[in-house]
């Protein structure tokens, strides 16, 4: 069930990546031959509007057939202005973000938008057997001192074992405040419970998440720029990479949403769109990024990249993008192997 909705998420972002690209280009009338979700035998097939509609067997890709963007094409995307090439490359990446952020809008209308406390530390498991049993913690605890000092940060739990002796963890517990005391001998290994910040959710109207969604991405995005060519920098060089995640990685966040609910699967599907978004961005040739880029060093140079240099770069960069999913998915196993 969890690889029919890795399927159905994967395929649902190509879709609407790829309609962004065919809107852009209907409305400045320029046809589109084909749209295709996936690629190899087609499964189901359609004419409309001057396009035959493809879904194909393999949902891992696909791509919008528009017309004029071959080398030596003289209409349709060949004859626009820079302006009219730009708005169909970039439609696609608009489309996901719309997509992305209409979603979070959604999820923080009906279910809330999560706030951190940092201050406390709410404990979300105990390990049967531990010292944590022993004492007395319980799931749903929330530790706001240690050794009677008001936590901070919900990370300084971890300072208890800085030195051995007594000590005395208060905790709310149902409205209740209780004091848990042990002595520290430093013998074991860890107290045994997994912990993080109290999280509570706030709803707000659908246009305000929309909003929030949107200025997060503008603030977040040089530093997600960042993380993932730092990534990919890394993986080129053989090291495992523990925040980057490819088709394997996607299906395993995928199972782990679907036990969790629907919630989690739509909040999976908004992370994807932005993902990739932001990735189609990177000036890799064969990406929409790619092509502005060079669009953009066409227009500085008076147009001496020829078509058919950049139908060149293109295949370089699809050899590139293809030689990445390998990379990606043996670290995707790396990764869920532990090693």
């Amino acid at each position: 069930m969890s690889l029919l909705w890795f399927l159905l998420i994967i395929a649902i972002s190509i879709f609407v990546h790829e309609l962004g690209h065919y809107l852009a280009a209907r409305a400045q009338g320029v046809g589109v031959r084909n749209f295709a979700v996936g690629f190899g035998p087609t499964l189901l097939g359609f004419e409309r509007w001057g396009t035959t509609w493809r879904l194909n067997l393999i949902p891992l890709g696909g791509y919008a057939e528009i017309e004029g963007m071959q080398p030596g094409d003289t209409q349709g995307y060949a004859q626009l202005s820079g302006w009219g090439k730009f708005l169909i490359l970039i439609g696609g990446i608009v489309m996901n973000l719309l997509l992305a952020w209409s979603l979070l809008g959604f999820l923080g209308s009906t279910q809330g938008f999560p706030n951190l406390n940092n201050t406390r530390a709410e404990v979300s498991s105990v390990v049967p057997g531990s010292l944590a049993e022993r004492v007395g913690f319980k799931a749903g605890d929330q530790i706001i001192a240690l050794d009677g000092q008001p936590l901070t940060d919900f990370q300084e739990v971890s300072k208890f074992r800085a030195q051995p002796g007594e000590k005395v963890f208060t905790v709310l517990r149902g409205g209740q405040t209780l004091e848990l005391r042990f002595n520290w001998d430093g013998r074991e290994p860890r107290l045994g419970i997994a912990y993080g910040p109290v999280v509570t959710y706030q709803r707000e109207p659908f246009w305000l998440g929309f909003a929030k969604a949107a200025s997060n991405t503008v603030t977040l995005f040089p530093r997600i720029v960042r993380e993932i060519v730092g990534g990919l920098l890394r993986l080129f060089e053989g090291q495992q990479v523990a925040g980057l995640a490819g088709p394997v990685g996607i299906v395993n966040a995928t199972s782990q949403a679907a036990q969790a609910g629907g919630y989690a699967l739509l909040v999976l599907l908004a992370n994807i769109n932005l993902s990739l978004a932001i990735f189609n961005l990177l000036p890799i040739p064969g990406l929409d990024g790619g092509r502005i880029f060079v669009l953009v060093l066409n227009f500085l140079s008076g147009g001496r990249i020829r078509p058919e240099m950049e139908a060149r770069l293109a295949y370089g960069g699809f050899i590139f993008v293809l030689l990445l999913i390998v990379l990606v998915t043996i670290n995707d196993i790396r990764n869920l192997s532990g090693g």
